[in-house]
């Protein structure tokens, strides 16, 4: 046990160490609710992003969350990080040699973890492809939100919206005048409005019953 903290605490395991640590910290609040768990590669327009996925793309580590490739580079880096230092590294004296060591297993060990990555995440791609093409504007289509002001007529508005566990607060609009806290269902997006019309819950209900 003491050697195996000694090594994942120490250079050039404790790079990975770090990176999985907050993988797992991610997941943990993702699935609590309070991190945003539909972070897809593209989805958002800026060159920051662009250049981004063109780099994901390039590396074969697209078509999927980015906290899971993110996740999968860290834990096989971190395994072939332990075990080549555990194999050989534990061998060596300290001094140059080692230093040199230990930078080239934390070279290896990013190579190593993004072909492994892309491998992996290669079947898992056509699971992540509806949702990766479809704008959030389209995923809103059809969902239940809440009216948050004390109004919702056809000229102002706001709703509150809830989406793989991420809390939204929307501009709607409404034929007829909604009230806080009544419930209602997104019919579409207004693109220039930037806003989306919705409809009273008993209404659309009363629609579909006809």
């Amino acid at each position: 046990m003491p050697l195996f903290i000694s090594i994942i605490t120490t250079f050039p395991t404790v790079i990975f160490t770090v990176l999985l640590c907050v993988a797992v910290v991610y997941w943990l609040l993702s699935l609590s609710g309070l991190a945003d768990s539909d972070v897809i590669e593209g989805d958002v327009g800026d060159g920051s992003s662009l250049a981004l996925g063109g780099l994901l793309a390039t590396l074969g580590l697209h078509g999927v969350p980015l906290p899971l490739v993110i996740t999968l580079v860290a834990l096989t880096g971190w395994l072939f990080s332990y075990f080549a230092t555990l194999l050989l590294g534990t061998y060596l004296n300290p001094g140059l040699l080692l230093w040199l060591f230990n930078g080239a297993v934390l070279v290896l060990g990013f190579v190593v973890a993004t072909i492994v990555t892309s491998l992996l995440i290669r079947p898992l791609r056509p699971l992540f492809r509806p949702v990766q093409h479809l704008p959030i504007e389209q995923r809103l289509t059809g969902k239940q939100c809440t009216v948050r002001s004390a109004t919702v007529t056809k000229e102002k508005g706001r709703a509150d919206a809830h989406i793989n566990g991420d809390h939204l607060i929307l501009q709607v609009r409404s034929d007829s005048t909604l009230v806080r806290g009544e419930r209602a269902i997104i019919i579409q997006y207004l693109v220039n409005e930037d806003a989306y019309w919705v409809m009273s819950e008993k209404n659309f209900e009363a629609g579909l019953a006809d």
